[in-house]
């Protein structure tokens, strides 16, 4: 038996777009319990906001507005850079430091997706997270399943 080649023919490599099964070894899903104050960028009273602070970035980098588009558009990423370094100086409506970011996918409204703001800050610990399982990854896990078909990745034979 050989090992798999890429057409440059390298060993212990798969073909573009395809999963070794010895991907998910390492890897576990897990579930977890999130608190804190989030950023909503995309939400009806944040965006007038984001509006009003980011438009001339927006139309200097080519946009026409700020608006749900614009913040799920994978590019220009200045634009989400920019928000996302202001929201790191915003305090909570508490006082103190935000949580995160909270944001719909750009690969689909039903997919909504968190981003830590102060790991950056202590990077050995997510705070205001508590685990609460940690499984294997199958193949056929559902969210992997998904993941896999929006990117049009495959398992490697």
């Amino acid at each position: 038996m050989h090992p798999a080649r890429t057409r440059t023919g390298a060993p212990n490599s798969v073909a573009g777009g395809t999963l070794p099964d010895s991907w998910r070894q390492p890897r576990l899903a897990a579930t977890a319990a999130l608190s804190g104050w989030f950023v909503l960028p995309g939400h009806v009273e944040s965006l007038p906001t984001l509006r009003a602070k980011f438009l001339p970035l927006a139309v200097h980098l080519g946009l026409l507005d700020v608006d749900a588009a614009a913040i799920r558009d994978s590019r220009p990423r200045e634009l989400t850079q920019a928000m996302s370094s202001w929201f790191y100086t915003q305090p909570s409506p508490a006082g103190g430091d935000l949580t995160g970011v909270g944001f719909q996918s750009r690969h689909g409204d039903r997919i909504h997706l968190w981003a830590g703001l102060r790991a950056l800050r202590r990077p050995t610990r997510v705070p205001n997270l508590v685990p609460m399982t940690e499984t294997a990854i199958s193949r056929d896990d559902p969210d992997l399943v998904t993941a896999m078909a929006i990117h049009r990745l495959t398992w490697a034979t």
